[in-house]
């Protein structure tokens, strides 16, 4: 089983990092008059499902009533429909059920509507948890509606220290005290302070013997910080021209290794530092725009189109000049 199946926490207890928000919802779980909604946002890979699925423990909900569906997948108003046909039903075993959606920014419009309704108020035995990497997919209106419906959460990514420390603790857990540590910091240094993808990448070299070949493979498995920010710099160098950062950028693509979702979050994080960090920049704003959209099925297409365009935005030659490719 993999290690972020077989290690994932049960608990409000387990849970490593966002130490206020857990206080927070720990307060609000057990009181007198808990919510019934929650909304779970953060970067991919930092626990939001996994804190649905710690609810479900927490509040003792048989594996009978608990409907996990990827919005994904499924997210269109026959979903809804069916959730909505259902929720009254009392629980099969115990007295509560839980709906979880997952990737709920992909919930159509007309079916997120109707589901702000059962949002609102929904039965006393029913808890509903979305969660999301992407809020801001969801129309403004209907976030701001989310959000005063729901008792939300944002999870952060965890320090490296906080990162490690969980490694060394499973690693010990596995009887592999032998387990290089050099390993396990390159992997906390890697992983963008997920403790999902943490837990992937020392998945993929547990059984490795040599050394140097465990951290290539992780090397190969993750987003390289640095041609990350060897791109961004080129794509936010203003004195040069679009064809320019796209020479550049040709050399730069092909060495940045991961998925394709991964590498998106990775830029975005980084332009995001230097957004705060510089005086409002229009520019600026626009080549981040080039990656807000997913690339949950474009791929690495997607990520080089949305790079292609990022060296065209916010350049003043004339457009017939300015496309390069």
């Amino acid at each position: 089983m993999p290690l972020n199946i077989s290690y994932r926490p049960t608990s409000l207890d387990e849970i490593v990092g966002n130490e206020p928000g857990i206080a927070s919802l720990r307060s609000k779980l057990f009181c007198e008059d808990p919510p019934r909604s929650f909304f779970f946002t953060g970067p991919p890979g930092c626990g939001k499902t996994t804190l649905a699925y710690v609810i479900k423990e927490e509040l003792n909900i048989s594996e009978f009533d608990f409907h996990e569906y990827d919005a994904a997948n499924t997210r269109g108003i026959d979903t809804i429909r069916e959730i909505k046909s259902n929720i009254s039903n009392a629980p099969m075993d115990g007295d509560k059920k839980l709906y979880l959606l997952d990737e709920a920014h992909q919930v159509t419009g007309t079916a997120m509507e109707a589901l702000l309704k059962m949002l609102e108020e929904p039965p006393k035995h029913v808890i509903i948890c979305l969660c999301t990497s992407e809020p801001e997919k969801i129309k403004p209106n209907t976030l701001k509606a989310v959000r005063r419906r729901c008792f939300e959460l944002e999870l952060k990514t965890l320090t490296r220290g906080k990162i490690h420390n969980l490694l060394m603790e499973i690693i010990e857990s596995e009887d592999m005290e032998s387990f290089p540590e050099s390993i396990s910091r390159k992997i906390a240094s890697s992983c963008w302070g997920s403790p999902g993808q943490a837990l992937s990448l020392l998945d993929a070299v547990i059984d490795m013997e040599d050394e140097d070949q465990a951290i290539e493979a992780i090397e190969n498995l993750v987003v390289s910080e640095g041609s990350v920010k060897e791109l961004i710099t080129t794509l936010i160098d203003f004195r040069l021209t679009a064809n320019s950062k796209w020479i550049i950028s040709q050399a730069i693509i092909p060495n940045i290794s991961g998925e394709p979702e991964s590498i998106r979050y990775a830029i975005l994080t980084y332009l995001d530092k230097v957004i705060l960090g510089r005086p409002l920049n229009m520019k600026l704003l626009e080549i981040a725009s080039c990656f807000m959209d997913s690339f949950m099925y474009t791929g690495r297409t997607g990520f080089t189109c949305a790079c292609a365009l990022a060296c065209k935005v916010g350049c003043n030659e004339p457009e017939e000049e300015d496309i390069p490719f």
